[in-house]
């Protein structure tokens, strides 16, 4: 298999699932990662793993002189920056075949088994989402014409420059990845969707032991039993309902369920997971996304009413 590293820089604190994490990285041996981050380094890790001690002030500097931009970094302004990972970074990936960016907020499963030597030898972009740069998992060839891509993106130092989070990494990178694919040279695999995500909606409602982390595979269970296979669960709309993680690096764990308020061993009892469903009904992901979409939408048709209460009196 070609070698691959994918880069994370990460300012703050761990994840409380950290632990969890590292496990599913270390059944992926075949895959290195790099974390730059100011966080402290575990006392134990996995051997495709490396730490590059940082701070958001040295990332920046190193940032500004390789782009010549003053970005206004912070924790979450760096995602703007992954399209130039691979010239940011290169004195840490010179010797790889490949270099990518991806989450802290994912559970690894059999990367190897989906992203495949027939892919890696055959494309030089390739994406978990369908016809999108996937933020959780993207990874590109390692050669000076792929890493300096993110040069022609329109506007991309003026949008580096904005004090705030612009998606260039997905939205604008995306776009541009498109337009440049009718005519270059490079070619891209993102024909389907490897993740967890249903038809690429991050959407996941409030489940308990849904997902199961068996020995380096992500598995998708109904009542107990795997429905499906999936390259990494990306939990990102569990972030702020997990509590608690039992999972511990250092011990022999060969599998562990997922839910949304944490990562344990033993699956739930039946009555807690019928009074989780009968919550769901009233107060789950679902509806409170649906309340939300509601309220924007009789917000917009405020607006519009007042511009035109507003055209009339003038």
């Amino acid at each position: 298999m070609k070698s691959i590293i994918l880069i994370i820089p990460y300012i703050g604190k761990w994840p409380l699932w950290f632990d969890a994490h590292l496990v599913s990285i270390a059944k992926n041996p075949s895959i290195n990662w790099l974390f730059i981050t100011d966080c402290a380094i575990p006392d134990v890790y996995p051997e495709n793993v490396r730490f590059v001690p940082s701070t958001l002030e040295s990332l920046n500097n190193k940032i500004n002189d390789v782009l010549g931009v003053n970005v206004p970094l912070s924790p979450r302004k760096i995602c703007d920056v992954r399209p130039a990972y691979g010239e940011i970074f290169q004195e840490y990936i010179s010797d790889y075949d490949f270099w990518g960016f991806c989450d802290v907020d994912i559970i690894w499963g059999n990367i190897g088994g989906y992203v495949s030597d027939d892919i890696l030898s055959n494309y030089d972009i390739i994406s978990s989402r369908k016809e999108a740069v996937a933020g959780h998992f993207t990874i590109f060839k390692n050669n000076p014409e792929i890493n300096s891509i993110y040069l022609s993106i329109p506007e991309f130092k003026e949008l580096l420059s904005l004090n705030k989070l612009m998606r260039i990494d997905e939205e604008a990178f995306t776009i541009h990845l498109k337009n440049e694919k009718k005519h270059a040279k490079f070619k891209i695999w993102w024909e389907d969707y490897l993740m967890s995500h249903n038809n690429g909606k991050a959407h996941q409602e409030y489940c308990l032991d849904k997902w199961l982390w068996k020995e380096g595979k992500m598995l998708e269970l109904k009542n107990g039993e795997p429905i499906n296979e999936v390259m990494y669960l990306h939990f990102i709309n569990w972030k702020r309902t997990m509590k608690y993680c039992e999972i511990q690096y250092d011990e022999n764990v060969r599998m562990f369920y997922v839910s949304y308020i944490g990562m344990h061993y033993k699956m739930h009892s039946n009555l807690a997971k019928n009074y989780n469903s009968f919550k769901n009904v009233f107060n789950g992901y679902n509806i409170r996304e649906s309340r939300r979409m509601q309220k924007k939408k009789i917000q917009r048709i405020i607006k519009r009413i007042n511009r035109k209460i507003f055209k009339k009196l003038n």
